[in-house]
């Protein structure tokens, strides 16, 4: 299954998908893990240590390359071999997770650089490497520059991440009207920062007025801003916390959508509304 997390800045779409790519290792095996956010944040949340983090290469643009068929119509398709790709470009996580780093934009400089390369970099690696490990979680970048690009067009779930105040469910409602236009096949909301009832009774009133479906709650949890201060992964940090247990749920509710058995509604997963 191809997972894509994406969100306002702020939001926690990275923490959660560090997280979850974590227990997904553990509870499926191999799991690629792709930080698609120009500022690369996901390997703290996966648990890489900072000096480590600062020596992943990104991947170049180029990469990926477009192919045109004898009919016509054009592809994108890697010009190296998965093995390779992951023995030049990915760096070890724990639990067993690959993760490779898309590149910085074009030129370098501000106000100069062009993320469109990278934007379909990480498009074609999503599609190519579908068949690598159990799953693929991908960290998009914040905002909607992406999903206008078509970045997440190649991902079978995308969980739009959303606080429980009005403008973060207001940008998850325009995030999920352009993933429905993609065709993403399902497309959830995963509320984050949750303090108490008032909060979840406004994030379902909202989803339910909007018809969005809600897949997970994850509480406001002290531990996860502990945790980014020791530099640690939440779930090293404090395994057995409010928030890691939310995240587990939400990864048995992903891995029960991806079985033949549950497949074909999201009322077997006890998705909202």
């Amino acid at each position: 299954m191809k997972i894509a997390t994406a969100g306002k800045g702020g939001s926690g779409k990275t923490t959660i998908a560090g997280t979850l790519s974590r227990i997904l290792a553990r509870k499926q095996g191999k799991i690629l893990a792709i930080d698609g956010d120009p500022n690369p944040n996901l390997a703290f949340a996966l648990g890489i240590t900072t000096a480590a983090s600062n020596t992943i290469p990104s991947i170049p643009s180029s990469l990926m390359q477009v192919v045109e068929d004898p009919d016509g119509g054009k592809r994108l398709v890697m010009s190296i071999s998965q093995e390779e790709l992951i023995s030049n470009y990915a760096a070890g996580a724990p639990d067993g997770i690959d993760l490779i780093v898309m590149g910085q934009p074009a030129h370098g400089s501000a106000g100069s650089g062009c993320m469109c390369a990278s934007h379909r970099a990480v498009r074609g690696l999503i599609g190519e490497m579908s068949g690598y490990g159990e799953h693929t979680v991908t960290d998009m970048e914040a905002g909607l520059e992406h999903l206008k690009r078509g970045t997440v067009r190649n991902v079978d779930v995308m969980l739009v991440v959303a606080e429980p105040y009005y403008r973060s469910l207001e940008a998850a409602e325009r995030t999920i009207s352009l993933g429905r236009e993609l065709e993403i096949p399902h497309v959830y909301v995963v509320s984050n920062k949750v303090k108490n009832k008032s909060d979840q009774a406004a994030i379902e009133s909202f989803c339910s007025r909007h018809k969005l479906s809600i897949l997970g709650m994850v509480p406001h949890d002290e531990t996860f801003i502990e945790a980014e201060r020791n530099e640690r992964s939440p779930i090293d940090f404090a395994p057995d916390s409010p928030g890691v247990q939310a995240i587990s749920e939400i990864a048995s509710k992903l891995i029960a959508l991806d079985s033949p058995q549950t497949r074909q509604k999201d009322e077997s997963l006890g998705v909202q509304p």
